[in-house]
């Protein structure tokens, strides 16, 4: 933690500058009045030490940690507790009295207060909002850098998020107390996601195909009977679809005749009329036998987030499982080969693919489709379930 500023300042570069209305400065007891805020020399970069004299560089742009009000330098807080900023300018009238220009980033609960309508509880424990809210603080008050991840729920791929890791979905205006986006619920229930909640009935359950791109509570969504053993194949018919256009292949085509070669089918880049999901037969079994198994198993992952599936972090598994469906099809079409297929996933894919799967139902499933369902996953599994809109597998 810090204990004192240093004597290390560094001169920010000369450039434009930024045109607009004046930012008003203050809140913090001493802070520099408008005037003397234009009068300071501005830097780059500053820095402060923790109490064993370690030196730490904050830079514009970056974003840190700060000592909530009337935190003692050196008291143990939790990383959640700390208050998050972005360093907008740096000025100093000497070495020792240096001030920081910042955007805040506010906790769940701040938000509430501001914005009745905002509900913290569906808020993770290290989610903060982006604000427009711009204060001046001392340098003195910073504790680290951290970084603040941006999360856009309805991305295929978005940005590895670990469970103790800050990020933010919405942004707050505190000129009229409005938020944006406006937090909304994918799931039929109406609740949106909580990235927190470690119940397993509360995993989200991701179906991808371009008619549905939603999320749904595992409590919320129909049981998937599990097919005979001899009929493993059958549940990977989803994957001779590509995962961003909905296009299923037409296996006689990629399959051609005994004498002709395979005929190539490019991805196309426009979302595809929604078909049917195709089943896997003898022809399909044939092309899968011929693709990586660890690859298959990949792409063949239910995609989920939420709490209860620890290795994910905030985001889910969406990224990797897409990725290795996006292989598979490739191959499939004849557009791509497998072949080191694993340098194309991305980082971590192996810890985000290791979901232990329980069917959701068995082949003497007697409930109606759409029901809820009544089955649980044993602890560390996941349940394989149908998305109630298109009935295909997630």
């Amino acid at each position: 933690m810090p204990k004192s500023r240093s004597s290390k300042l560094t001169p920010k570069k000369t450039g434009k500058t930024r045109k607009g209305a004046r930012i008003p400065l203050g809140r913090e007891k001493n802070a520099p009045t408008q005037e003397e805020w234009d009068q300071m020399p501005e830097y780059g970069t500053f820095q402060v030490s923790d109490l064993d004299g370690n030196p730490y560089d904050f830079s514009v742009n970056e974003t840190a940690r700060i000592l909530p009000n009337g935190c003692r330098v050196g008291t143990d807080i939790d990383l959640h507790q700390y208050w998050i900023c972005k360093i907008l300018a740096i000025r100093a009238s000497t070495e020792n009295n240096v001030w920081v220009q910042i955007q805040w980033f506010y906790s769940p609960q701040d938000t509430a207060d501001a914005v009745p309508t905002f509900n913290a509880a569906h808020c993770g424990k290290f989610e903060r909002i982006e604000s427009n809210h711009r204060d001046c603080v001392s340098s003195s008050v910073f504790d680290g850098r951290v970084s603040v991840k941006h999360y856009d729920e309805r991305a295929l791929d978005p940005a590895p998020i670990p469970d103790d890791g800050y990020f933010y979905r919405y942004t707050l205006n505190v000129t009229d107390n409005s938020i944006s986006p406006t937090p909304t619920a994918t799931c039929s229930c109406g609740t949106p996601y909580s990235p927190s909640d470690a119940d397993p009935t509360t995993l989200m359950h991701f179906c991808p195909r371009p008619s549905c791109r939603r999320y749904y509570h595992s409590r919320c969504i129909t049981t998937k009977g599990a097919p005979p053993a001899a009929d493993a194949d059958r549940d990977r018919g989803f994957l001779l679809c590509d995962p961003d256009t909905g296009r299923c292949l037409e296996l006689d085509d990629v399959l051609g005749s005994a004498s002709d070669p395979p005929k190539k089918k490019r991805r196309t880049s426009r979302a595809a009329t929604p078909h049917p999901m195709p089943t896997v037969g003898p022809a399909a079994s044939t092309l899968f036998a011929a693709l990586p198994p660890a690859l298959l198993d990949a792409a063949a992952q239910p995609i989920v987030r939420g709490g209860a599936f620890a290795a994910g972090g905030v985001a889910g598994n969406v990224s990797a499982v897409l990725a290795a469906r996006r292989l598979v099809f490739d191959a499939l079409s004849g557009g791509a080969s497998a072949d080191g297929w694993e340098a194309h996933m991305p980082d971590r894919w192996e810890a985000l693919v290791a979901v232990s799967v329980s069917e959701g139902g068995s082949k003497n499933t007697k409930s109606k489709q759409n029901s809820p369902s009544k089955a649980k996953a044993k602890a560390g599994e996941v349940l394989a379930l149908q998305c109630p809109e298109c009935g295909g597998p997630i």
